[in-house]
């Protein structure tokens, strides 16, 4: 109800339509869960129902601060869908490199001189610098993670990069499987070869950015 009376309806562009209730369990309130109380819910809880009643009134600009730290791994991934067609514009503060690069298209970072710095070259620029840096402070290796937030942001986008990696394992399977199944038709073989070096590409990114997280976790 307290969603509902923001509206019963949102449209999410790329012609996606949901009521109230759907987005509702989208962002992790189950059929169940939407009829407590909302003097019932744990902070977490209420901040994502704020998310929801954001959503549903239908905002030209969203503004969101460390927006994933209330969410287990399947919520989030919703999150990211609904995100990454939203019509307007966002401005997200995050740790979580993969939510980032899932929803933006623009990025600026801090160094450490209180200056805003833009990446035209994306998150890899910035951790390049931030190595160099590094390097110019004799650090042998990354600082680690060490704080519990950060902590479980890291360990969220691992689940996440891990369970990537599966959806490319199998869709990399499947490709070669028509690969042989169409064998004689050459106009869906460029197609498909197209696709799984596209695959690779991503894959090893994704591998990359897991061992990166791995590291820093250690």
């Amino acid at each position: 109800e307290a969603v509902e009376h923001v509206a019963s309806r949102v449209d999410l562009g790329k012609g996606r339509e949901l009521s109230a209730s759907q987005l509702c369990e989208s962002l992790g309130f189950s059929s169940d869960a939407q009829w407590t109380q909302v003097g019932d819910l744990s902070g977490g809880e209420r901040r994502r129902l704020q998310l929801t009643r954001l959503l549903m009134n239908g905002p030209n600009v969203l503004i969101l601060d460390e927006p994933t730290n209330d969410f287990d791994v399947e919520t989030l991934t919703a999150l990211e869908d609904l995100l990454d067609g939203f019509a307007g514009t966002l401005l997200v503060i995050s740790h979580d490199r993969y939510f980032l690069e899932r929803v933006c298209d623009d990025f600026v970072g801090l160094y450490g001189d209180r200056k805003l710095s833009s990446l035209t070259g994306g998150i890899d620029e910035y951790l390049a610098v931030r190595r160099s840096q590094g390097s110019n402070n004799k650090s042998a290796s990354a600082k680690p993670i060490t704080s519990s937030a950060d902590q479980r942001v890291t360990a969220k986008a691992i689940t996440r990069a891990e369970r990537q990696i599966e959806k490319l394992d199998k869709r990399e399977h499947e490709i070669h499987a028509e690969l042989i199944e169409h064998s004689t038709n050459f106009e869906l073989i460029a197609t498909l070869n197209a696709e799984l070096l596209e695959l690779q590409a991503t894959r090893v990114s994704l591998e990359n950015l897991w061992l990166e997280l791995t590291e820093a976790m250690a």
